[in-house]
């Protein structure tokens, strides 16, 4: 039996789940979690039962943004979550009076985070943290039968720009103004600190890239020490110029690409998200191209099939 990925149409965001059968039993896997929903089927949660799941076997947050994280809160509220792996150590804030509107989501999110963390020791999930906050191969990769799914990046503290943020807003009582600074600060580099996964076969072969919100230069940084060639990539920071461009798809060549975009950019980026598909002999699949798009599916190593709403 061959491992199934679905990836649910949450607009602009991320929001995959793994199936992957085993000798022992069928494993379910989420990635990040999305926050646009244009129907209930789409939730990550809804979705999960649908399917009949019973428990998530292992959850992960590649990065901190809202379309990556708000669709977990749901989950780990209702679903029982054997593990989890979150992209930080928990942390808490005494924030003054922000008044800026990026500052004021940002801190938002810090507290959704907080309040994932707290759903998840609630129900006594096992969390462990992705390197460089943890230590080992065992900390970078996760068997199931013959597939594993192994983290890639970052792998060190200074490949964390935006995490320096969150450090000085927990050293000390500052101004409200330098807070406000850094919680700006943070969003605007998030991207670079996104983990990038990849799940393949014990054998070698390589599935499936995930590349949450990488940025080329997380490629560049890849690229250097993982030799990749996966069967299909999905594409960082939602097919944006600076996710992804012919260089790295000479280097990845896969056989099919995926983005995670609403119709409204897909429209507007179409051309040349093609052009690069066809450059590299990909085929191109957007997981909200048409309108009615519940997700896409690939038996993988297959292409994507998309499920519309009827």
């Amino acid at each position: 039996m061959s491992p199934i990925v679905y990836a649910l149409n949450v607009g602009r965001g991320d929001a995959f789940f793994l199936e992957i059968p085993t000798e022992i039993g069928v494993f379910v896997v989420l990635i990040d979690g999305g926050d646009q929903f244009f129907h209930e089927s789409v939730k990550p949660y809804r979705f999960a039962q649908e399917r009949g799941w019973k428990q998530i076997d292992l959850m992960i947050l590649t990065h901190l943004h809202p379309d990556h994280l708000t669709g977990l809160l749901e989950v780990a509220e209702h679903i029982p979550v054997i593990e989890a792996v979150m992209p930080y150590p928990r942390f808490s804030l005494a924030l003054s009076d922000i008044r800026h509107p990026k500052a004021i989501q940002t801190a938002r999110m810090f507290h959704a985070y907080n309040q994932l963390w707290e759903l998840l020791l609630q129900q006594k999930t096992t969390i462990s943290l992705r390197q460089p906050f943890s230590k080992g191969t065992a900390s970078a990769s996760w068997s199931f039968g013959p597939f594993v799914l192994r983290h890639l990046d970052p792998l060190n503290v200074n490949d964390l720009p935006a995490y320096e943020n969150i450090v000085q807003l927990c050293s000390s009582s500052l101004e409200p103004v330098i807070q406000e600074k850094l919680l700006i600060n943070f969003d605007s580099l998030s991207n670079q600190d996104s983990s990038v996964w990849l799940f393949e076969q014990a054998d070698g072969l390589q599935l499936l890239l995930f590349g949450g919100d990488a940025l080329l230069s997380n490629w560049d940084r890849i690229m250097q020490h993982e030799k990749l060639q996966p069967c299909g990539f999905k594409v960082g920071h939602h097919g944006m110029a600076d996710g992804w461009n012919e260089q790295l798809l000479r280097k990845l060549s896969p056989d099919w690409i995926l983005i995670t975009s609403n119709d409204t950019e897909y429209k507007q980026f179409q051309d040349e998200w093609e052009r690069l598909a066809q450059m590299s002999g990909a085929e191109l699949y957007v997981t909200g191209s048409r309108p009615g798009t519940l997700y896409l599916s690939s038996m993988l190593p297959l292409a994507p099939e998309r499920i519309v709403y009827k």
